[in-house]
């Protein structure tokens, strides 16, 4: 007969007694010096119609169920107990399963009951956090990543247990079983972006005198010598409850942010502020500090916020590692919509190895890349918006990253559809890059004459190139950005072009021909390659700003939301030289002054930092959601703050409910050490 046993892993007997109504009746039973036979003694109460729970004396417990007792009573399992055999081929059988559905196989030579209820206890919290150890995990270690499957495809492990060549206790015998668990429809609960260790403080006020008294006042509650993690949880969370209760019903005029990893530290972070606050008021400048801390004393972004887009080239091996374990809510729609794994180009993205001194994951293609840039920007975009509530006002991409633009902001109904166009599209695998094919015919060259293309970043203006181009016709200006350009083509053509300019440029060893004169050939393809399907309800409120709105030939008219429009002026920015410091430029034109960066790595928020500073653009500023080389929550939180400084409206639940959970845990752990553990 085939099993169907709903399986619930508790931390601690207790913890999770509010997942199950109070109606149902459980048994509980302890584990004994046999799993096997604890285990078969479980599954015959759940066939007579009980729920137990299964005790290990470490205090760990699973909760089993019939499958339908489940699904009658509302309940999310972790997983399912789908075989249970003296053999792998045997369980699978009974799961009603094949081998090859048993995407993580394990073998156990854990000899003790206690063991083996461990190493089924962690397997049903692998399936429940959706994660699996990494390939480059050392013997021991605990290093996870996100556990990707196939579209609609529910993960199945098995574990066998096999003791028959160990030296076992006298009161264990000699056997060998298996397992079969599938996933189930319970997430394990979230990460909390908050602790003890990555503390979060929002001082607010009207005056200065009022802020400093505010920050006294933290100051003296972290002096506290006696304080413990749990009082300054305790404390964390009600300085942010007051601030979610206090932004709803009034706005205060100022608000500071304050991180750290300990109460010694953000003391040290209110010390250093103090010091300066009334100069940092009184010249009206950004105050910010490496740990996070924030303070803007003249916030102008209320509608004023641009979602900016990068392009290809910024995706870098591990890059969004983490976020799984605290937005697992997230990622489970984000598998319901497509596939997930291919949007992030998984199998290279995660790769188990890596040239580490690479600003990219080895041996991505052209297209690879432009997936898993788009991918990144969805994951930040959905993340941003539904998550922390915080809605732009414009959006922007800087080359490819128009078309992250249309995906990310609910314009295109489908844009996973995307993923597999992108991968089998010869714009993208032969054209453009690749073997270039549209350069090769327009530069007429001959099967048999090899193309040697590269592009070079230099420092200069783009003036003085494009004074040069009429004499190397097989070099092109690609991209202006700041007080750098991107130039691109024959190699030999522009190395000869930068030596009569007496610049140094960086080769960035990357084939592709966006930006250049050939794209053109390519121009209907890719208008009709983006000419996607859109949504019911469009997002009218952003103005969406798109770099072909600078061409002559289209006099600053805002691209329609239609098909047309849309895959027209993606194909114009595509085919074009970019001038992204013209397109930053005429944001600040329409209004836009916090620029907000959506993608892997940090590279248009430098770029903008830049652009500010060479127009002597005070009152604008660009945020990174993410940063190479850093982590990632702490990158995100340095985000929030920053718009949190900025008064730009959002919800800070995501922080508060962490907390929230933490409390409750640390409140039943509290009761359960007053009462005892159960025996």
């Amino acid at each position: 007969m085939p099993l169907r046993i709903a399986l619930l892993a508790q931390p601690r007997a207790g913890l999770s007694a509010n997942l199950l109504p109070s109606s149902l009746e459980i048994e509980n039973l302890k584990l004994c010096d046999d799993f096997t036979t604890a285990l078969n003694t479980a599954i015959q109460l759940v066939n007579q119609g009980k729920a137990v729970t299964l005790t290990s004396q470490s205090g760990l417990s699973i909760v089993l169920m019939a499958g339908l007792t489940a699904a009658q009573n509302r309940i999310h399992p972790h997983a399912y107990l789908s075989g249970f055999a003296t053999s792998l081929s045997l369980a699978v059988e009974q799961s009603r399963r094949q081998p090859d559905d048993i995407s993580l196989e394990q073998t156990s030579t854990a000899s003790t009951a206690i063991e083996q209820f461990s190493a089924l206890y962690q397997l049903i919290d692998d399936i429940a956090a959706r994660h699996q150890q990494s390939e480059n995990t050392q013997e021991g270690g605990d290093d996870y990543q996100y556990w990707f499957t196939e579209p609609n495809k529910a993960r199945v492990a098995s574990l066998t247990f096999n003791t028959e060549n160990l030296a076992l206790d006298a009161k264990s015998q000699a056997s060998s079983s298996s397992l079969v668990i599938t996933q189930a429809t319970g997430l394990k609960e979230a990460k909390p972006l908050l602790d003890s260790s990555r503390l979060f403080f929002i001082v607010t006020g009207n005056t200065e005198a009022e802020l400093s008294t505010k920050l006294a006042e933290l100051n003296k509650h972290l002096g506290n010598p006696a304080l413990q993690s749990s009082v300054l949880i305790e404390l964390m969370h009600q300085n942010l409850v007051c601030f979610q209760a206090d932004s709803q019903s009034s706005s205060s005029q100022f608000a500071i942010v304050l991180q750290g990893t300990s109460a010694d530290a953000v003391l040290l972070e209110i010390n250093a502020l103090t010091k300066v606050l009334s100069k940092v008021i009184a010249e009206q400048i950004d105050y910010k500090t490496p740990a996070g801390s924030y303070f803007s004393p003249a916030p102008d972004s209320r509608g004023k916020v641009a979602f900016v887009y990068p392009g290809v080239g910024t995706v870098y091996p591990g890059m969004l590692r983490d976020f799984y374990q605290y937005f697992p809510e997230l990622y489970a729609r984000l598998e319901r919509e497509g596939n997930l794994k291919e949007m992030l180009q998984a199998n290279k993205t995660y790769a188990a190895s890596h040239d580490q001194t690479s600003n990219q994951p080895q041996e991505m293609t052209l297209s690879e890349l432009a997936i898993a840039g788009v991918g990144s920007s969805y994951i930040l975009t959905q993340l941003l918006c539904e998550s922390f509530s915080v809605k732009p006002d414009f959006a922007l991409g800087y080359s490819k990253g128009e078309a992250s633009m249309w995906a990310s902001l609910g314009v295109w109904r489908n844009p996973h559809a995307l993923i597999e166009m992108t991968q089998t599209s010869p714009i993208f695998t032969t054209a453009i890059s690749g073997e270039l094919t549209a350069v090769r015919d327009v530069w007429q060259l001959n099967q048999d004459e090899e193309i040697s293309w590269n592009s070079f970043l230099v420092r200069s203006e783009p003036a003085a190139i494009e004074a040069l181009l009429p004499q190397y016709p097989r070099a092109y200006l690609a991209i202006i950005q700041g007080d750098t350009c991107i130039l691109a083509g024959c190699e030999q053509s522009c190395r000869d072009l930068l030596k009569q300019l007496g610049k140094r440029g960086i080769a960035s060893n990357r084939v592709t021909a966006m930006h250049t004169t050939p794209a053109w050939s390519q121009h209907t393809q890719v208008t009709d390659f983006y000419n996607q399907p859109l949504c019911d309800a469009l997002p009218h409120h952003i103005r969406f700003i798109s770099a072909a709105e600078l061409l002559p030939q289209n006099a600053n008219q805002p691209v329609n939301l239609d098909r047309q429009s849309i895959a027209t002026s993606i194909a114009d920015t595509f085919c074009s030289t970019l001038d992204f410091t013209a397109l930053i430029r005429a944001a600040r034109e329409h209004g836009a002054r916090l620029f907000i960066e959506l993608g892997a790595d940090r590279q248009t928020s430098t770029l903008i930092d830049k652009i500010n500073r060479a127009d002597k653009v005070t009152d604008s500023l660009a945020v990174a959601t993410n940063a190479k080389g850093g982590d990632d929550i702490h990158t995100l939180l340095k985000c929030i703050a920053q718009l949190i400084t900025q008064q730009v409206p959002l919800s800070i639940s995501p922080l508060v409910d962490g907390l929230t959970h933490q409390l409750a845990s640390l409140e039943a752990q509290s009761t359960l050490h007053t009462q005892g553990e159960p025996v």
